[in-house]
């Protein structure tokens, strides 16, 4: 028992620091622009820490392809899940789709990866990260806004981020070591921001117990566990890649929900609820899987 608390505090206590910082600042009354830390993820702090990763990657080009293809059946599986089960239930569709299909592979998803399984887990977690970012910037929007538009592919910086890294890792390009250290630094500025951005939101949310989400998310993790195993089966995926790929279906929904939701106005005090409840469980089961898989 004390070996695995001596594995799990130095992976879970930072997390909990650094959200904790964003959310008593907050509470004394600091504020941070949201909308701006959020641009500044968006545009610089994620790109650069995809670019950096990309262009340095360890990993074989065919585990990178079962990781990529992981992602995308996960996120698409779960789409279609959703859409059925809160069609049965009658929740609104537009409101939970999003938190219940996407999980916060950045705020959390990186953190655990980077603290549990090292640099290995992070250049994993950053390929999921990258295809959950596009795909939440893409289809996610449209599914907030109520309406497609090639723009939101086009204003997805991650897109353009992951195409030059590509190039410059299959063409082996050797870039000025001014240009990585800059994209190095500003890729370190991601994690931080997004954890102490999770805190200061997390402090926004007026929180209340609702017994009907806290159902619709035990039953969302089950059906993403048994996708995720799934998925590893038929991919073959074994060691850290399928941690990573089963830890995805533990995350809680990400940030960008609320953020989106209060944005185009989609019901952000149920999705709101949805985060912070799902944030809730998954320091529970989080837990649970660390405890089994370290």
């Amino acid at each position: 028992m004390i070996s695995i608390f001596n594995q799990l505090f130095p992976i879970l206590i930072p997390i909990i620091i650094i959200t904790f910082i964003g959310y008593i600042w907050n509470k004394i009354g600091n504020s941070l622009n949201q909308t701006e830390v959020t641009n500044i993820i968006t545009w610089i702090g994620a790109p650069c820490l995809i670019f950096n990763t990309l262009i340095k990657l360890e990993s074989s080009v065919f585990l990178l392809k079962d990781i990529v293809l992981s992602a995308i059946f996960m996120i698409l599986s779960m789409f279609l899940f959703s859409y059925v089960l809160l069609k049965i239930i009658k929740f609104p569709i537009r409101t939970f789709i999003n938190p219940m299909s996407f999980s916060n592979s950045g705020n959390l998803g990186m953190t655990i990866a980077l603290f549990a399984y090292g640099s290995v887990g992070l250049e994993l977690a950053v390929i999921v990260f990258m295809i959950t970012s596009i795909l939440h910037f893409t289809l996610g929007v449209s599914i907030w806004s109520g309406k497609w538009s090639p723009k939101f592919l086009i204003k997805t910086p991650v897109v353009y981020a992951v195409i030059l890294a590509l190039i410059v890792n299959f063409l082996n390009i050797e870039l000025p070591k001014t240009l990585t250290n800059t994209t190095s630094v500003l890729a370190g500025i991601t994690i931080p921001l997004l954890l102490f951005t999770m805190g200061i939101s997390l402090n926004k949310i007026a929180y209340q117990i609702d017994y009907k989400i806290i159902l619709l998310i035990i039953i969302r993790i089950f059906i993403a566990l048994i996708m995720a195993y799934l998925i590893t089966y038929l991919l073959k995926i074994d060691g850290i890649a399928k941690n990573i790929i089963l830890l995805q279906g533990l995350l809680p929904a990400p940030i960008f929900t609320y953020l989106f939701a209060s944005q185009y106005n989609v019901q952000p005090d149920k999705v709101a609820n949805y985060l912070m409840t799902s944030t809730i469980i998954s320091l529970f089961t989080i837990t649970i899987f660390l405890t089994l898989t370290l």
